[in-house]
């Protein structure tokens, strides 16, 4: 769960640090894009590595709700993100899009 955790408490830590990002004016990068499911493979095993069992599908709905700067910004620095070496108050993430990412803890099942 550490892994898991780790990656999304960081977006959870950067909303009060966070200058505020301009709107990116994305609706999503769409289903299937091969950004989003890099960050969908990315949490879901993340999730499993930490033992937390979590809904796929809700993570894709997530993900695929960011927009395209976020996006990109999450995807560049992936690696970074979920080993812990990258700080998410580093990242000129939009407010929408952290909140975003926060809700992918309603994803993991039986939370």
């Amino acid at each position: 769960m550490k892994k898991f955790v780790g990656l999304v408490v960081s977006a959870v830590a950067v909303i009060g640090l966070s200058s505020c990002g301009g709107d990116d004016g994305g609706t999503g990068s769409g289903s299937g894009s091969g950004d989003a499911q890099k960050v969908i493979d990315a949490l879901v095993s993340s999730a499993s590595e930490s033992d937390v069992t979590i809904d796929a599908a809700c993570v894709a709905d997530v993900v695929n709700k960011l927009g395209e700067a976020d996006l990109a910004l999450v995807v560049d620095n992936l690696a970074g993100l979920v080993d812990g070496s990258v700080d998410m108050t580093t990242l000129d993430i939009s407010e929408e899009g952290i909140a975003t990412l926060e809700s992918t803890f309603d994803c993991a099942v039986g939370s």
